[in-house]
């Protein structure tokens, strides 16, 4: 087995130490990458022609990007593996961007924000719901109001910012060179900074889950918000929880040091080549919903017991 080393190797001498086998892998990936990037060109180009709201077009747009700015940023960082954090930090900022962009795509879906107030007011949100309390079956009913509003608004905006901000604290810290995620223990600062992140984005997804819940009762055979909301948790479960899995699986070296990958780092590269194959994936799942034209919803409904009538796409 090679012996495996802090020494993260710079791009030219991990290129030339791909054997045939690996070199085709990575020229294979970046196909899938380009592919991506071509899927959104075709989408963009069809919501420029099809979606007349403005707003929907350029909160469906970025929402879309996440995809494709996914892909790039782990195609550059499988081939300069000395970029992987600042390709994490690039990763972790349009995340948060792209779930902001998909709460205000959600409040222009069901005719802003006024609109969506006056629906859910009828409406009783569980709060019973995941990833943190989808056990908790004595919580009472949640009404939205514009006051509940405000705070859904705030939780959900802070991940856009609070996950950058300890990215960049990662990347700094591991610039200095002492501190690596392959040994996490109580004593290293990168600990701290994964549980604050894994504690910001579990808050941020259960007060979202919250808005959607009170958001499918009123329109989704027609919007197909499932779906559409489905892709964005998969991709922020995939950037966070993945690279978590990983390191830990080399740490035990379940994922021992091989060939071209003979340094602590490479549950980072293999998870950047998986991404690029799964966003490629969400990316397909999320055209079929998304290369539809946007119903027009009735903007109002006098009770709870109205149902929103089915409109034919």
């Amino acid at each position: 087995m090679v012996n495996c080393t802090r020494i993260t190797p710079y791009s030219e001498d991990f290129v030339k130490g791909l054997i045939p086998v690996e070199r085709a892998l990575f020229v294979g990936f970046f196909l899938i990458a380009v592919i991506t990037c071509g899927i959104f060109i075709e989408l963009w180009v069809y919501l420029h022609k099809n979606i007349s709201c403005q707003i929907i077009k350029d909160k469906t747009l970025m929402v879309l990007g996440l995809f494709p700015v996914i892909s790039i940023a782990c195609q550059l960082g499988t081939t300069v593996p000395r970029a992987a954090t600042l390709v994490d930090l690039v990763i972790a900022v349009y995340t948060g961007i792209s779930l902001f962009g998909f709460f205000h795509l959600t409040v222009a879906y069901l005719g802003g924000q006024n609109e969506l107030l006056d629906k859910l007011q009828f409406l009783e949100t569980p709060m019973s719901v995941g990833p943190c309390c989808c056990c908790c079956l004595c919580l009472p009913k949640l009404k939205i109001t514009k006051k509940v509003y405000t705070i859904l608004r705030v939780s959900i905006s802070q991940t856009m910012i609070l996950l950058p901000v300890l990215q960049f604290i990662n990347a700094v810290l591991w610039a200095d060179g002492k501190y690596y995620k392959e040994a996490l223990d109580v004593h290293n600062p990168l600990f701290y900074i994964g549980i604050l992140m894994t504690i910001s984005t579990l808050t941020s997804l259960y007060v979202f889950n919250l808005l959607m819940r009170g958001s499918f009762q009123i329109a989704e055979r027609t919007l197909n918000l499932v779906p559409k909301y489905a892709t964005i948790i998969l991709c922020m479960v995939i950037t966070t929880l993945q690279p978590l899995i990983m390191e830990t699986l080399t740490g035990y070296n379940v994922i021992p040091c091989w060939s071209s990958f003979y340094w602590e780092g490479r549950a980072s590269e293999m998870d950047h080549m998986l991404k690029i194959l799964e966003m490629f994936i969400l990316m397909l799942v999320a055209r079929r919903y998304y290369r539809k034209p946007a119903p027009v919803l009735p903007m109002s409904f006098e009770n709870s017991l109205q149902e929103t009538p089915y409109m034919a796409e």
